[in-house]
Formats: C-alpha cells, sequence, structure tokens
C-alpha cells in the first residue's frame, strides 16, 4: 500500500516523506499490537513525529498537527507501559485498550 502511494506521489518529496512517517507509525502499530514489542514501537514513532513536525499543521489533506499530538500522547502511554509485561491477561487488557486509543488519520 504505501510503496504504491510512493510511487503514485512522483516527484511530490513532501509527499514522499508524508506516506514514509505513515509508513513507520504503521509498523510501530504492528510491532506494538501484533508482536508486543515496546522500544521498537516507540522509535519508529519517534522518528514518524520527527518527520511530520516540518509538516504541520496540514499536508496532503491531512491534519498533520493534530495527528503528532496524538502520537506523542500514545507513545508517553507505550512508554510509560512496564518493560517486563509481555503476555498474561493484563498485557493483554492493555494491548486492547492501547489499541482504542491508537492515533488515528484526519482529513483537513
Amino acid at each position: 500500500m504505501f510503496e504504491t502511494a510512493s510511487h503514485a506521489a512522483g516527484n511530490d518529496n513532501d509527499l514522499k516523506a508524508l506516506i514514509a512517517a505513515f509508513n513507520q507509525v504503521a509498523a510501530a502499530l504492528h510491532l506494538r499490537f501484533e508482536r508486543g514489542g515496546r522500544q521498537a514501537s516507540i522509535n519508529l514513532m519517534s522518528q514518524a513525529m520527527l518527520a511530520l513536525d516540518d509538516m504541520k499543521p496540514a499536508r496532503g489533506g491531512v491534519d498533520v498537527e493534530r495527528l503528532c499530538v496524538e502520537l506523542a500522547a500514545y507513545t508517553e502511554e507505550v512508554r510509560a507501559a512496564p518493560r517486563d509485561e509481555r503476555d498474561g491477561l493484563k498485557h493483554r487488557a492493555r494491548i486492547f485498550l492501547e489499541r482504542r486509543r491508537a492515533p488515528k488519520i484526519n482529513r483537513r
């Protein structure tokens, strides 16, 4: 999906950077929700936020400013999760709640 979008962007480097940041966010959420990864997820979201920071307030019809705020809040929530909690009912409940609070992309 991201590869197709990147090719469709052509020579628009700003749009390609936005797509690359979305790809990092998607990878971070996959690592967190499907594999229970914590630090790798935090790192990818932080890198995406750095890339998105230059695109505020909006780019490509996306409310980048709001997305950055939600990403920062979600990253702090993941950062607050215990490092050694990787399985069990408590971990599954945390992941369930995190999915509901995951950042959403809003059109502007």
